[in-house]
């Protein structure tokens, strides 16, 4: 199975995402055709999805609704993903967290500081896990590895905006900051929500230097989770701590 079949949008999209875990089917279907006409369309904007004004306003009022959230929308795509991770092989877990960018002079409520803070730098932030099915981590007699065989989809996807410092409050000292939640615990976080590896199976958490941190690896060794961490510098890469 691959996240990319080669099948036609609508057959993809209801496999993928009539699994979509809302309170109403019409959302539910709204999806699998938002889905759909995605697949048909790669890289459109929704205004350019759909051919009637009435499908472009109801892509952005499910957009909006407080039951649109990753969990939901992904919940039978990632049930596919869980199923196809358990079974016997090598699967390569790729995370990264990137920043969405919709900067402007004016703040956007639900937004927060990105960036250096600076004024206009507003977003949040969006953590992945994509799944893929790998060889085994060894080289061929010329040397070269394996090429990964498969895409598989999401396993996980978490969202957060920080919160802006009020005017004239001053920052928070390195004590305080010491002793709250940091954001780097959305790697540790991901491992718990993804669970641990079956018996049979290797799961290979695969980040950058940003998932250089202890307490993620730690989680790692505990969930049974195999990890590396990718430095690039300059034209070189680093691979530590498998």
């Amino acid at each position: 199975m691959s996240f990319f079949a080669s099948q036609e949008p609508h057959r993809w999209a209801e496999e993928y995402f009539s699994g979509a875990e809302m309170s109403d089917v019409r959302r539910t279907d709204r999806i699998v055709a938002m889905a759909e006409a995605m697949a048909a369309t790669p890289g459109g904007s929704i205004p350019t999805l759909f051919a009637r004004p009435y499908d472009v306003k109801a892509a952005y009022n499910l957009c909006k609704h407080p039951e649109a959230t990753p969990d939901n929308v992904q919940a039978g795509h990632r049930e596919l993903v869980l199923s196809e991770r358990h079974t016997p092989g090598v699967y390569l877990l790729l995370e990264e967290t990137t920043a969405l960018s919709f900067s402007g002079r004016k703040p956007v409520p639900g937004l927060g500081p990105i960036g250096h803070g600076a004024a206009g730098l507003q977003g949040f932030f969006v953590h992945a896990v994509l799944g893929v099915r790998g060889s085994a981590p060894r080289a061929d007699a010329q040397g070269s590895r394996r090429p990964v065989v498969d895409i598989l989809g999401l396993c996980d996807q978490q969202y957060d905006a920080r919160k802006p410092r009020a005017p004239g409050t001053p920052r928070e000292s390195s004590q305080a900051r010491k002793y709250r939640e940091r954001e780097s615990y959305t790697w540790e976080h991901a491992g718990q929500r993804i669970g641990p590896a079956p018996e049979g199976v290797r799961w290979i958490r695969i980040g950058d230097r940003e998932a250089d941190i202890y307490e993620h690896l730690r989680s790692c060794q505990a969930l049974g989770h195999g990890f590396a961490a990718v430095l690039i510098l300059e034209i070189n890469w680093y691979r530590t701590a498998i």
